[in-house]
């Protein structure tokens, strides 16, 4: 029987309830249309998914974007609205810190985003993972996944977004004017921008006060191609556990500021001891320490997304140095390598990956120090519960010894990043007291960046920012191994590493 037929002959009360339910019906299928549309627009916790291995590299989500999250729209105009906030010179977008834009992307890469009512983005791997080389001033930068962002500023880029939040100009209103000059936005997103402005200003001025010892005026700044990558911990995710535990970490052990590594070919690499300082032995316990040092909590990992990278990463080839080589000189100087270096940089060698105690290697200490007792149990209580969480890392007095695949693309050298080329790593007495950062100008010769270098007392009048090796954790002293070489066995061994 039709519902029709129903209609006609069925009691009063039976056609009234018919009624009802067809009403209710068509009223929960408007609201169901509703809900899918706005999420459609607005959708609660999507990433934006890439389809290449290394586009996931450059621009996915690693998880810091779900909490800590910044909205695009935002950030990319900030730049445009405050250009008093930016480095002197700088262009008035997110390339003035160095970070490297391609065309046609909305965000330079190691900016992942996530739909959520608004799309937000945060730093991912590729922010201080991926780097460029030019072979002169006026040549196009090619792009090397892998390498360590020579260019890349997080002081200045950290230091930027802080000013903006306590400049009375950062007004919802303002913000809202100057995303519509390039975008439309309806009734809602001029209402959710002009809520996100408000909260934006507040956790960064939050952060800001936790994070106040990097900026104040006698702390050594990161410059570009460094960070410090475990003390903001203590004052961030750890600060709870370092007062349960009564613990305030010293001066001392708060200037842990590295040169980014390079992160190709670790397959071979799993099971040696990790980071500059050798604290940790696990691959994949290091990539989620270092999702952790970009913003994500343990609970927001995007577990699959760091697999993905892991894997990507597993196999990455060291990029093939872009120059012609001397064969025959190279021939001398794997001879001078096999007796000289193998042994602790070789893969398969017995010292790689082992901790060379800081009385012998003689380099600056702070990196090692700022790794303590009480940060490795925090990060085993931090993580405690997931199957991934941490049992690897260990604290140690010393620094590990590195395998050289790409180490043509690895400079500045040492730990800290204070010897701007081999040349000078190998004869310590020509290493500068200062130098130019931030440059990929690739120098061939010496093997390093085409950098001006300053003695003692050379005034500095450049574009660029200055290394200066006298500030606390920035001694480029130690590692003398070879330097009693002689000059044409320097540049044989120079050569022959070109090609490692």
């Amino acid at each position: 029987m039709s519902l029709t037929q129903v209609d006609a002959y069925s009691p009063p009360e039976t056609r009234l309830f018919a009624a009802q339910f067809r009403k209710w019906c068509i009223v929960v299928g408007f609201v169901w249309v509703a809900v899918f549309l706005f999420l459609r627009s607005y959708p609660i916790d999507r990433p934006v998914e890439r389809v290449t291995e290394v586009e996931h590299f450059y621009y996915g989500s690693i998880g810091s974007d779900r909490s800590s999250g910044l909205p695009v729209e935002i950030i990319r105009v900030l730049p445009v609205l405050f250009p008093q906030h930016l480095p002197v010179g700088a262009p008035r977008d997110l390339t003035a810190f160095g970070f490297i834009q391609e065309p046609g992307e909305v965000l330079p890469i190691g900016f992942s985003i996530r739909n959520q009512f608004v799309e937000r983005t945060q730093i991912n791997c590729g922010t201080c993972h991926t780097g460029t080389v030019r072979t002169s001033a006026d040549a196009d930068p090619v792009i090397v996944p892998g390498m360590p962002a020579v260019t890349v500023d997080l002081h200045s880029f950290f230091q930027f977004l802080f000013d903006v939040a306590r400049d009375d100009g950062f007004t919802g209103d303002a913000v809202v004017e100057a995303i519509e000059a390039n975008t439309d936005l309806n009734w809602l997103d001029r209402l959710i921008y002009r809520i996100a402005v408000d909260r934006m200003r507040e956790q960064l001025q939050a952060r800001e006060i936790r994070n106040a010892f990097i900026f104040a005026d006698d702390y050594t700044r990161f410059l570009p191609g460094r960070v410090n990558t475990f003390d903001t911990f203590k004052v961030e995710q750890f600060r709870h556990f370092y007062e349960v535990e009564g613990v305030t970490p010293t001066r001392d052990e708060m200037f842990g500021i590295v040169d980014f590594p390079s992160v190709w070919n670790q397959a071979p690499r799993d099971g040696l001891w990790l980071h500059w300082d050798g604290n940790q032995s696990s691959v994949r316990e290091r990539n989620f320490s270092a999702a952790m040092g970009g913003g994500t909590l343990p609970h927001e990992m995007d577990i699959d997304a760091l697999f993905r990278i892991e894997d990507y990463l597993s196999d990455l080839p060291a990029p093939e140095y872009p120059f012609p080589v001397d064969a025959e000189l190279v021939a001398q100087g794997e001879q001078i390598y096999m007796a000289q270096c193998a042994e602790c940089h070789d893969f398969g060698a017995a010292l790689l990956g082992q901790t060379v105690p800081l009385d012998e290697i003689g380099t600056d200490p702070h990196r090692a120090w700022s790794y303590t007792d009480t940060i490795r149990r925090a990060q085993i209580d931090f993580t405690s519960g997931h199957f991934w969480q941490f049992r690897n890392f260990r604290e140690i007095d010393g620094y590990a010894t590195q395998p050289l695949d790409g180490i043509w693309a690895r400079a500045p050298y040492l730990h800290n990043g204070s010897v701007p080329s081999m040349w000078e790593l190998l004869t310590p007495e020509e290493r500068p007291t200062a130098f130019e950062v931030g440059v990929d100008i690739y120098d061939p010769k010496n093997m390093g960046w085409q950098v001006a270098r300053l003695g003692p007392s050379d005034p500095y009048s450049g574009p660029n920012q200055i290394l200066d090796t006298r500030a606390k954790g920035n001694a480029s002293t130690g590692h003398s191994y070879g330097s009693d070489l002689g000059d044409a066995e320097k540049w044989a061994l120079i050569e022959y590493l070109k090609t490692k």
